[in-house]
């Protein structure tokens, strides 16, 4: 039965990422005590998209821990500009259809960027973001709210591209997102599709074949809708706003990225264990990386 859930989840053409985040969360639910003993568990996507991690984690969150009810909420934000227009109607209308016995606009919610999020103190046990950080405005009012929404015992997991990565993931080219200025951004976007690097050269269709239009469309994108967080800055305000990071899991997302590459199918539970300081340090240069945040003070888990 095990393995046809385990099947079924990876044929649901959903990303790593999204497995990724499904596995820290049963494993947290095994290894955290005060999560194994919850019977109802609330979760908040922050950062909801396009809905589909709210609809893979809602599926499949009850069938690898059989007993469990979870009731999984999610927000966005309609004035960043990194969405498309109107993708907030796709994002209910994809939900509703897939999985129409839950009432999702009751339970998904679009706010402008500089509101506080539209639920209560307290209400969630679990936060989950996917690739959010990076496109967040301002990194103290998301960590002020994550801790908010969260309860006494609650817990949130992250996972984002640090700013210390060498290549930005969404353009495809090094070191573009470190950089601080418009005319930077755009000359090196069109210096590094010139040579054949990047995005451009399979999309270049898609702007008529104008170089100057890519790398000014991108230039416009990564400046005003990307804020990339180091990770030293992360920890200031993760710390600022009584959260507790750990850096948990991130070895295992790049174990699972390994073994889907070579056509095996890692299992959803992790082992209980903790990554390296060493490795944690040369992995943050590569991709996303994975943090776990608790809410006040560890020890008194």
């Amino acid at each position: 039965m095990k393995n046809n859930i385990i099947t079924d989840a990876y044929n649901s053409s959903i990303s790593i990422t999204h497995r990724h985040i499904l596995s820290v969360i049963n494993t947290m639910m095994k290894y955290e005590k005060r999560l194994s003993e919850l019977d109802i568990v609330h979760i908040l996507d922050a950062g909801c998209g396009d809905g589909k991690l709210i609809y893979f984690l809602n599926k499949y969150l009850p069938l690898f821990n059989e007993g469990k009810k979870f009731i999984i909420y999610g927000y966005d934000v309609a004035d960043h500009g990194v969405q498309q227009a109107s993708y907030f109607e796709k994002t209910l209308s994809y939900l509703s259809i897939n999985a129409p016995e839950i009432h999702w606009n009751e339970r998904i919610k679009l706010i402008e960027s500089n509101e506080q999020w539209p639920f209560k103190d307290g209400t969630f046990d679990i936060v989950v973001s996917n690739q959010v950080i990076e496109h967040v405005w301002d990194h103290n009012i998301f960590f002020k709210e994550n801790n908010r929404v969260l309860g006494s015992k609650g817990f949130s997991i992250h996972l984002y591209p640090p700013k210390e990565v060498l290549i930005d993931g969404h353009v495809l080219l090094p070191g573009v997102h470190k950089l601080k200025s418009w005319d930077a951004i755009y000359r090196k976007v069109k210096f590094y599709s010139r040579i054949g690097l990047g995005r451009y050269k399979k999309e270049k269709h898609l702007y008529n074949n104008d170089i100057d239009c890519f790398s000014r469309v991108w230039a416009d994108k990564i400046y005003h809708f990307c804020n990339y967080l180091s990770y030293k800055d992360l920890a200031y305000y993760v710390k600022k706003n009584n959260l507790c990071l750990t850096t948990r899991y991130t070895y295992h997302y790049y174990w699972r990225k390994l073994k889907e590459v070579a056509g095996q199918k890692p299992d959803f539970l992790y082992p209980n264990m903790t990554s390296s300081k060493i490795i944690f340090y040369f992995l943050k240069y590569a991709s996303g990386v994975s943090i776990v945040l608790y809410k006040g003070e560890y020890a008194k888990y």
